[in-house]
């Protein structure tokens, strides 16, 4: 996988269904997110973004001749190099429990895990020829490289979990703040079960936010672009209250509720973020993503710096409160 990150790439774009990132997102809250994103996101790509241990999943040799060395009369060697490669994750075993328990997800295409790959030269030479080179002691893998911003540079989607509103400034533009329902009470892999087989239900939600968020390309370039906004934005209201009215149903059903189903709500803020932002932020503090600093005071921080021209097709983010209601 780690050599076809471009490849997966190039077959999403070529799709009408983007990725959405989720930046903030670590391993203690992949299940929280999955949960919340049903409605809103097309394809949920979460990463551990390279924070825990290396776990060395094993190695693999190249070769390579050495030029004729006429002065040693030394005939050309053939050297050996070993390479190890691993992935990096803070939770093995708290990874492969998420990954059994949203299997149904994952298989449907819902939710994408992207692994951190590291590769390194384990400082292991061979080499077969007149000379031998005596081996090295092997080293450590390299730090990490989180190739999970190249999804969401391409397709300009993300989901924050923060405490933090975004705050109107020249990059950001807050568009609306929404309760999203999804269904609470249920384990994950009971979620992930319902969730799969009521996949053609969700899908108009998904049509219709993807077709909104296409709108408001537009809206925020518009001469009046605070009217055009709130005009965007009831729609996505109303069509959210309807989605809300049918979950509820849903969740009083004899078959969910014996489950121990209920209705749950997150408030969640939609905001257009300026690319540049929102890429500089990234690249201007990599500790982020696990939410260390914070990505809102990192974007405005970034901004500040920053000449003022702002250019490019907007981002947009959704932010998730942490807390839930019923």
């Amino acid at each position: 996988m780690y050599r076809n990150y471009r490849h997966l790439l190039r077959a999403k774009a070529a799709s009408t269904s983007p990725y959405y990132v989720g930046l903030s997102s670590d391993m203690g809250s992949f299940t929280h997110v999955t949960k919340r994103v049903v409605l809103v996101a097309d394809t949920m790509l979460l990463s551990d973004h390279g924070i825990g241990a290396v776990h060395e999943l094993g190695e693999r040799r190249e070769s390579y001749r050495n030029e004729y060395n006429p002065e040693m009369g030394q005939a050309g060697q053939i050297r050996y190099t070993t390479w190890r490669y691993g992935m990096v994750t803070k939770g093995l075993a708290e990874l492969g429990q998420w990954l059994l328990e949203a299997e149904p997800l994952l298989r449907s295409g819902l939710v994408w895990y992207g692994p951190v790959f590291v590769e390194g030269d384990s400082g292991v030479t061979h080499s077969i020829g007149l000379r031998c080179v005596t081996n090295t002691q092997a080293g450590a893998l390299p730090s990490f490289s989180d190739r999970s911003i190249d999804f969401l540079v391409e397709h300009g989607r993300a989901v924050d979990l923060s405490r933090a509103k975004p705050l109107a400034s020249r990059v950001v533009r807050p568009i609306l703040e929404i309760d999203l329902p999804f269904i609470n009470g249920l384990s994950l892999s009971d979620f992930a079960q319902v969730t799969a087989e009521e996949f053609d239900s969700h899908r108009q939600y998904r049509d219709f936010m993807r077709s909104r968020l296409l709108e408001l390309d537009d809206a925020l370039e518009a001469v009046d672009s605070q009217v055009a906004l709130e005009r965007v934005a009831l729609a996505i209201r109303d069509e959210m209250n309807a989605a809300t009215a049918e979950m509820s149903g849903a969740a009083r059903s004899r078959a969910l509720s014996r489950s121990g189903a209920v209705l749950g709500t997150t408030s969640a803020v939609l905001a257009a973020v300026r690319p540049e932002a929102l890429q500089g932020a990234l690249a201007f503090s990599a500790t982020i993503a696990a939410g260390a600093t914070g990505l809102w005071p990192t974007i405005q921080a970034f901004a500040d710096i920053k000449p003022k021209r702002t250019r490019g097709k907007w981002h947009y983010v959704w932010v998730l409160q942490k807390k839930a209601a019923r």
